[in-house]
């Protein structure tokens, strides 16, 4: 088993970790045990908390096996870890690094303390030292780098033998060497592109204040990576009378600043090993049609984009990468800067290979057996069929309600509205593309219905992939897609006594799939 270490950081981290978490149940990551950090200041944020729920999800899933498995579908362990600074609606700058203490003191009665008063003066506007924190930190990144260093600090302090989330994370990481470890976040907001210079660091002085021996150390003996995004995405002006808050007009400006940074920090080029920089040339406004901006909050949920799937698909180079540096070295010294700009004309569709390169068939196949999968446990509710049916009784019904779930989320949407199916992740990664300019996004277009009818009846044994893909299966004149797998699924009892009923179903849903579409790949 290999382990994987992942930290989501900011809204953007959290949608990025959302694509890992769906890549983890196509099976992409066989054989991993990833234990995943999510990090906001902004703990009541749409984002982190749908998150939450999909990892909640997952791992209802995954509950009756044992460890990881390989060639099946959710085959990763994923374990969850969140943390949020303690900030409180009114929490500011100014109450946080107690200001008006260090204001109030002299040169002779305390330098250090009248030192950070002046600095504080220097550096941050009075509007932002007021402003509420409990919505992040608003692209104030000279603010947010120094009160996330810090409050990671405070939490190792005030957690250290009580085992919250953040301390049993790094303590993951202080247990054995060679840990993986890979950063999303945004380069032009607020908490990620605060928290990316100094996250490792502030990991290693938590490590040191956990550790007994106060010698713990996760840089020398970890290998970070990280993405960084730049500006893919806009957004109307925020509803609110705060004078503090960040607008998109300025996103392409903090990109270019924050770069720059990067390239010429050496900390940062010390720290990470690769850096992976993604963009797109024309940002897509994200604002909903029934919803003005809001600065955070649980109204904040913005929608998926295929320039988080392409993040997550350099945290699966990474980790291979990573890997295989265990066996033969291929990191340098210093960080390697890989990058990727994504421009509306520059294909008229994004392909398998678009997002994994030299492993295309890998993610095609996998892919393709959870999008058919999502057909099957979605509108033609499978696992309840196969409830009812002889070779699977051991299925519960909360067993069934979160298998279709899952699917649901993944496909069609996450309300369980049976008249009007919405927009589940992959359908929202095909809406991005199209608002885009381009044409197509890895899957035929008659793949993204979006009619509850016309889902129910897809053929997905030779309408999934693109027309000129060997991907297909036949069926006969008299058949359809779904009897066609049924067959081929089988009729053989499940007992009742085995506990592993779920894991048995999307083991067998997996291999009946690649049967029938002829698929060879394996890991």
């Amino acid at each position: 088993m290999n382990s994987f270490n992942v930290i989501a950081i900011g809204g953007t981290g959290m949608r990025c970790a959302e694509s890992l978490v769906h890549l983890c149940s196509m099976g992409m990551f066989d054989n991993t045990e990833i234990h995943l950090l999510a990090l906001d200041t902004d703990y009541k944020n749409g984002n982190f908390k749908r998150l939450k729920t999909l990892v909640d999800n997952y791992n209802n899933i995954t509950a009756d096996r044992d460890g990881v498995a390989s060639d099946t579908l959710f085959s990763a362990k994923i374990v969850y870890y969140t943390f949020s600074p303690d900030y409180n609606a009114g929490t500011n700058y100014d109450i946080v690094a107690h200001y008006s203490d260090a204001q109030a003191s002299t040169h002779d009665e305390d330098a250090v303390k009248w030192q950070e008063s002046d600095l504080a003066d220097l550096f941050l506007d009075p509007n932002v030292r007021k402003m509420d924190l409990q919505h992040g930190y608003r692209a104030q990144t000279q603010m947010g780098s120094m009160l996330m260093y810090h409050a990671i600090k405070e939490e190792a302090y005030k957690n250290k033998g009580k085992g919250s989330d953040l301390v049993r994370f790094v303590e993951n990481l202080m247990a054995n060497p060679n840990n993986i470890v890979f950063l999303f976040g945004s380069v032009f907001g607020g908490t990620g592109a605060s928290s990316i210079p100094v996250l490792p660091h502030a990991l290693q002085e938590a490590a040191k204040i956990i550790s007994k021996e106060n010698n713990g150390d996760v840089l020398s003996k970890n290998y970070f990576g990280t993405v960084m995004l730049t500006n893919y995405f806009s957004f109307d002006i925020p509803n609110t009378q705060e004078a503090v808050y960040a607008t998109s007009d300025k996103f392409a400006l903090n990109s270019q600043a924050a770069l720059s940074f990067y390239n010429e920090d050496q900390t940062v080029r010390d720290t990470y090993k690769r850096l992976y920089l993604i963009g797109r040339d024309k940002p897509r406004n994200v604002t909903r049609h029934d919803a003005q901006s809001v600065t955070g909050g649980d109204a904040q949920r913005n929608p998926e984009d295929y320039i988080e799937l392409l993040a997550a698909s350099a945290a699966y180079d990474f980790y291979h990468s990573a890997l295989a540096h265990l066996q033969k070295p291929v990191f340098g010294n210093e960080a390697q800067i890989f990058y990727r700009t994504l421009a509306s004309d520059e294909a008229d569709c994004l392909t398998f290979e678009s997002f994994f390169g030299e492993d295309k068939d890998k993610f095609a196949q996998k892919c393709g057996i959870m999008m058919a999968s999502a057909f099957l446990y979605g509108p033609q509710d499978f696992a309840n069929n196969r409830r009812n049916h002889s070779s699977f009784q051991a299925l519960t019904e909360q067993n069934v309600k979160d298998i279709r779930d899952y699917f649901r989320k993944f496909y069609d949407l996450e309300e369980l509205d049976e008249t009007e199916p919405g927009s589940g992740w992959i359908k929202q990664m095909q809406e991005s593309a199209i608002d885009i300019g381009y044409k197509g996004f890895l899957f035929d277009q008659a793949a993204y219905s979006t009619s509850a009818n016309s889902a129910r009846k897809f053929k997905y044994n030779d309408k999934l992939f693109p027309a000129d893909s060997a991907y297909k299966y036949s069926v006969s004149l008299m058949s359809s897609a779904f009897d066609t797998f049924k067959k081929e699924f089988g009729d053989t009892v499940f007992s009742d006594s085995d506990k592993t009923a779920v894991s048995a179903l999307m083991k067998r849903t997996y291999d009946t799939f690649s049967r029938l579409y002829g698929f060879t790949v394996k890991n």
